[in-house]
């Protein structure tokens, strides 16, 4: 997978500056630090049980960008973000998964679209054409920033979740297009491009 445009900085909506790039091995105790400053309710609708030292010790060592691409957005030396690509294989090799966590203090500024983003490029490099994202129907902000991004809700499966606390909840399924969105992406760049030329 092609990533010799990073690491890249990027501009939040207030002109924060954040660092975008592939996670490394030595991002160990660094990506442990940002997962436990994050709430058990931001914690709770997530995979696995991020605060295990050994799961992310694990992850660093086994890093296979071809498999998994973990992007982490930092910010005066602190990881902020992580947004991760996953690849499927056999029927499903040409889809990918996306995953996108975030600091609450950088939420609703542009970071998780940002993140998206340079994901979405990745994946169309890697010749996938079609991207998933699985969110709990209860993460009504995820959704929407999913929605915004070119997402549409393809699935809702009853109870297929269960969070820390042994809860059960909905599990909404969004898809979209990679071409057509990438299309939609530069349709919106060349209007904005357009405009400040007039």
């Amino acid at each position: 997978m092609a990533l010799k445009d990073f690491p890249k900085q990027v501009s939040l909506r207030d002109g924060t500056p954040v660092i975008l790039r592939p996670m490394v091995e030595s991002d160990e105790a660094a990506l442990l630090a940002f997962f436990l400053r994050l709430s058990p309710e931001d914690r709770q609708f997530l995979r696995d049980d991020v605060t295990r030292p050994e799961l992310i010790h694990a992850w660093c060592q086994g890093i296979d960008y071809n498999r998994v691409l973990p992007i982490l957005a930092e910010c005066e030396g602190r990881i902020v973000g992580d947004a991760t690509l996953h690849r499927r294989s056999g029927w499903m090799r040409h889809l990918g998964e996306i995953r996108v966590v975030n600091d609450p203090f950088y939420r609703r500024r542009g970071l998780a679209a940002a993140m998206a983003r340079e994901l979405f490029y990745l994946a169309l490099q890697a010749g996938l054409d079609k991207m998933t994202a699985e969110v709990g129907a209860d993460q009504h902000a995820a959704i929407r920033v999913f929605e915004r991004l070119g997402f549409r809700q393809e699935a809702r499966l009853d109870g297929h979740i269960v969070d820390l606390l042994g809860r059960r909840h909905d599990l909404v399924v969004l898809t979209t297009d990679i071409p057509a969105l990438m299309r939609k992406l530069e349709e919106v760049f060349l209007q904005a491009a357009g405009s400040l030329d007039s």
